[in-house]
């Protein structure tokens, strides 16, 4: 509804909207670093002090301030981000979000989903070749990686008076205690974070009607070695079942109980190693020799879907529900939900094969792009992505009564083959706003909340590589991890014959000059933080 103001009424809004802007700021606090051990609990990171889930819904409820739209000249953004097959209705859903945000910030966006195998190869096209485009989905480590696009010049800068003016609301319900993981090589802020867990646990993913049919007992399932004889059993007794399926991008599965580091970390270096050496790009491989066997022994065996090593998009084969395991990289408390909307509305179950590590709120962000024309009305729709309910849930879930019924004010339930169902809830914003699917509990924003608390904390925790000294070298080496790294990650291809190979390639690219330098870089790191 507009509202037709007089000058004097006007001011004083103006007046009143300036305050309101100033109460909301929060300053960055320092984050203290516990120094006792190689890893720590996250709550030993920060003051006792947390968020709460329902701190965070009733701050997002609280966002009702719309913007005179005299003021704001009408924009069009465009928004690219990571998703699993949306639906033949996107465009229903993106009518229905542009006609909500014209009312909240007069712009229209540009929804622009693509496969996670596409996205990589996509953006790093669509930013070299200086693509206008707004918003994209980042993280530190993975897809669209932070500080390497830092380094290519590709990302604005959100400086604190940006976030002040613009983000107000997102930003104060951010803990200040995480923050600093924000913050690049040069100490500035390029992305603004997606909250939600902070905490990293890979685990199998199990159909839980096979695990049911064949009395799998998942506690007796600590690591990826321990599930091969039940992928025989569905081998042997379920035609047209992938007993476990893996696609081009499901890279980083392994896992070992001596090893400290996960995805969204810097380095790994050994637990019983008093001098935190990092594991060099070769220790690595040879030391995922047997891993590798294993995958090999299993794709000859038929475990493995053939199509593995060339697979695209994992997602379109999951949907089918016909496949029996499955991986999970993060293992975020009530995921289940999604991940049975992922295999073709089948119930799963969790088998964690790894340790919780606290990896941080960077990585999942969005980013805004140094081509963007409207910079500043970017981080506006960020800012309701991340505390406006109603936009966060309508581009996660669809339309209500044609894409989920609402069941109470907590609770939907997606209708089956609606047409929109991205399963992406994590890429769009602050999670503590999304409604809850049966059988999520009430409770399972506090627990994410918790998580993100009693995660271990890695020395590594914190630490980025500055990519410079090593540009070229890691270009070079990343063409011979992609030339390799699928057929073994997938078991299409014999180690024994091809590692001596891959090794060889990576010494000709320069991985010995990457590890020099990390090592380097780790050392001084680690100096600053009294471990050495």
């Amino acid at each position: 509804m507009k509202l037709k103001l007089s000058g004097a009424i006007y001011k004083l809004c103006l007046v009143l909207l300036c305050f309101g802007i100033i109460a909301a700021c929060s300053s960055n606090n320092n984050s203290s670093t516990n120094n006792d051990g190689k890893t720590n609990t996250a709550a030993d990171t920060s003051n006792t002090s947390t968020n709460t889930a329902a701190d965070t819904t009733n701050n997002a409820a609280d966002t009702t301030t719309e913007p005179v739209k005299e003021e704001l000249p009408e924009v069009k953004l465009t928004f690219y981000y990571p998703s699993n097959p949306s639906g033949p209705d996107l465009s229903l859903v993106n009518d229905e979000v542009n006609k909500y945000l014209k009312e909240k910030i007069n712009a229209t966006v540009d929804l622009k989903p693509l496969s996670f195998d596409e996205y990589d190869p996509k953006m790093n096209t669509t930013m070299a070749s200086g693509e206008e485009f707004d918003v994209a989905w980042g993280s530190k480590y993975w897809l669209l990686s932070y500080q390497a696009n830092i380094d290519k010049g590709a990302l604005l800068e959100l400086t604190d008076d940006m976030i002040n003016k613009y983000a107000p609301e997102a930003r104060a319900n951010i803990p200040d205690k995480f923050w600093p993981d924000m913050k690049a090589n040069d100490g500035k802020v390029y992305g603004f974070p997606v909250y939600q867990v902070a905490a990293k646990t890979k685990s199998l993913v199990i159909q839980k009607r096979f695990a049911d049919k064949y009395n799998l007992d998942i506690s007796t399932i600590h690591t990826y070695k321990d599930i091969e004889p039940f992928l025989k059993q569905i081998k042997d007794n379920e035609p047209g079942i992938v007993p476990f399926g893996l696609g081009q991008n499901s890279l980083g599965f392994y896992t070992d109980p001596g090893w400290v580091g996960t995805d969204g970390l810097a380095v790994s270096y050994k637990k019983d190693d008093p001098n935190y050496t990092i594991l060099t790009g070769e220790e690595q491989i040879n030391t995922k020799k047997e891993y590798y066997e294993t995958l090999h022994r299993w794709y000859d065996a038929g475990y493995i879907n053939d199509d593995a090593p060339i697979l695209k998009n994992f997602g379109d084969l999951k949907k089918k529900g016909t496949v029996a395991v499955g991986i999970e990289f993060t293992t975020k408390p009530g995921g289940e939900m999604d991940e049975m909307n992922n295999n073709g509305g089948n119930e799963v179950v969790y088998a964690p094969i790894s340790d919780t590590y606290f990896t941080g709120i960077a990585s999942a962000m969005q980013v805004v792009s140094k081509t963007s024309k409207n910079p500043e009305r970017a981080l506006m729709f960020i800012n309701l992505l991340s505390t406006d309910k109603y936009l966060y849930n309508l581009i996660c879930y669809g339309i209500e009564g044609k894409h989920y019924t609402k069941k109470d004010e907590n609770y939907i339930e997606p209708i089956k083959d609606s047409g929109y169902a991205p399963n992406v809830d994590w890429v769009f914003g602050d999670q503590f706003n999304a409604y809850l699917k049966a059988p999520q509990t009430a409770d399972v924003w506090q627990k994410t909340i918790d998580l993100n608390n009693s995660a271990m904390v890695a020395a590594s925790y914190g630490f980025s590589v500055n990519q410079d000294p090593i540009k070229s070298e890691l270009a070079n080496t990343a063409a011979v991890n992609n030339e390799y790294g699928p057929a073994l990650e997938t078991g299409a291809v014999n180690p024994n014959e091809i590692i001596p190979k891959y090794l060889e390639k990576l010494k000709a690219a320069g991985q010995e000059k990457i590890d020099q330098e990390i090592q380097k870089q780790w050392d001084e790191f680690l100096k600053k933080q009294g471990l050495k």
